[in-house]
């Protein structure tokens, strides 16, 4: 015959304090079995899609897709900052005034730096989007250009920003 003090499940002797404990306290999977603390975290992660693993290949991708877009906004933002002159006539053709190149420019290289910190690039991706907007509906309603570069731009930063969505804590 088997005492059900003595009898021990998951380690933990049942009866005692931390056997009621451990039955009654924790985090419960889909069909309400009990999970240890490894469990949970897991199941916590996989919920999440933390742990997803992204390839290395995927990873190399995403990192060269980053230095290329923020190379390309470190070098526009700054010939807007120092005022070369195609910016400023490009910036006349708007109307709006030159107060918007700067401030263009410096949103341009806010996003460029955060592209390149980690913890950023999703950031800098995100400030990006509107900004390309903007520039498309600039070169398609003010400023007879073709709207093609700013929107792959825009297609790059969107990818960045979903490749990087993990990042963002929403709710």
């Amino acid at each position: 015959m088997v005492d059900n003090k003595t009898t021990a499940r998951r380690g933990v002797a049942v009866g005692s304090p931390s056997y009621e404990i451990d039955r009654d306290v924790g985090e419960h999977d889909a069909m309400r079995r009990h999970m240890t603390t490894n469990d949970a975290a897991t199941y916590a992660m996989t919920r999440n899609g933390t742990n997803r693993q992204r390839g290395r290949a995927g990873l190399i991708a995403l990192w060269l897709t980053q230095v290329a877009l923020a190379l390309m906004f470190l070098m526009a933002g700054g010939s807007k900052l120092v005022g070369v002159p195609a910016m400023v006539s490009l910036f006349d053709q708007v109307g709006v005034g030159q107060w918007f190149r700067y401030v263009t420019g410096i949103i341009e290289l806010t996003a460029g730096i955060a592209l390149l910190i980690p913890s950023a690039a999703v950031f800098g991706a995100m400030l990006l989007i509107p900004t390309m907007l903007g520039a498309i509906v600039i070169n398609v309603f003010v400023v007879p250009a073709s709207p093609v570069p700013p929107l792959v731009l825009l297609l790059l930063a969107a990818a960045v920003v979903w490749a990087r969505r993990h990042q963002l804590r929403i709710f």
